[in-house]
């Protein structure tokens, strides 16, 4: 059944995919607006993720704890650039970039480090309907491409250099860590997403709404996922700041088609785990302030919480951006 919607999806995607090859817009914004050829924006953000709880399969608070009674923590802060471009008429091109500074371990000891580049999205967005109730068709990728090693995955990068003993006789030595391997950066492998959107404005433009729901068809052992988004904004009557405030909830259910891990995949489960991220479902809430600077600059800050899940990490979110209006007052 997987290896059908696998061949039926990806049809569909590259069918999309090919009306912009080099798209640029963020995985999960805009709803069913379209940017106007020309327009659209950037954006520069920073968030810091923490947790160290996660839910079971069976969606029970469980911890994770060493001999010493210390919790297994995430402290994961990123730093992402994401934007979009309107294309054609009806069309534009989105990506989002992350940069991770990852500390994981057992608290109270030293926590294992990782930084650099992590996963990426890129895609394009087709409006379907224009007028009240805007919709579009959107697909994304995701790409390991800034970290991806090549062979099996492994967490850490061993020495495999000669090593010469005190006594002058030459070794094999591969027992120096010579880093921690970029692939634990991220997911690792690739997602393809299509989604549909849908939006509306009410109150006199006041206020707005988006709801997407999609399909991603994941690559290797994770499981594919139904994502579901909804975001609801409120220009505050504010005239001399004119602030807004975005609740959002995004949701992603889990398919439970996971294969068996291979050792090019990132998480590899014994059958015995009482979770595993490889088939995971996770709900987040979250509320964000946005205060516009000018014309072209816009501020965001908010916070994000993982609100209910099975296999997965609940997390803290607290974040900020700064977004620049491209083509503004053109």
């Amino acid at each position: 059944m997987r290896a059908v919607l696998r061949r039926y999806f990806v049809r569909v995607f590259i069918a999309l995919f090919a009306v912009s090859m080099f798209s640029l817009r963020e995985a999960q914004a805009g709803g069913g607006w379209v940017a106007k050829p020309g327009k659209g924006y950037l954006q520069f953000g920073y968030s810091r993720k923490t947790a160290d709880v996660v839910w079971d399969a069976k969606g029970n608070d469980l911890i994770n704890r060493n001999a010493a009674g210390d919790p297994h923590y995430h402290d994961f802060r990123y730093s992402y650039f994401s934007g979009e471009i309107g294309l054609f008429s009806r069309v534009s091109g989105h990506f989002l970039v992350t940069y991770l500074w990852g500390y994981e371990g057992f608290k109270n000891t030293e926590l294992e480090e990782n930084f650099g580049l992590s996963d990426a999205w890129f895609g394009a967005t087709l409006q379907l309907q224009e007028g009240g109730w805007p919709m579009a068709l959107r697909a994304n990728i995701r790409t390991p491409f800034f970290y991806d090693q090549h062979g099996p995955y492994v967490r850490h990068l061993y020495s495999t250099e000669n090593y010469r003993r005190s006594d002058g006789t030459v070794v094999r030595d591969s027992t120096f860590l010579v880093m921690n391997n970029p692939e634990w950066r991220g997911l690792l492998r690739y997602d393809y997403t299509l989604a549909y959107n849908i939006s509306h404005s009410f109150l006199n433009y006041r206020a707005w709404m988006n709801f997407e729901l999609g399909f991603t068809y994941r690559q290797g052992a994770p499981a594919d996922e139904v994502p579901v988004n909804f975001e609801l904004g409120y220009r505050l009557p504010l005239k001399s700041v004119d602030p807004m405030l975005k609740l959002s909830v995004n949701i992603v259910r889990s398919l439970h088609n996971e294969s068996r891990s291979v050792p090019h995949d990132r998480f590899n489960f014994p059958p015995t785990s009482a979770y595993t991220f490889n088939d995971a479902s996770m709900a987040r809430a979250s509320l964000a302030l946005l205060v516009p600077i000018n014309d072209r600059f816009m501020a965001q800050a908010g916070y994000g919480q993982w609100v209910w899940g099975h296999g997965a990490r609940q997390y803290k979110e607290p974040f900020i951006s700064l977004g620049y209006a491209l083509g503004a007052g053109n």
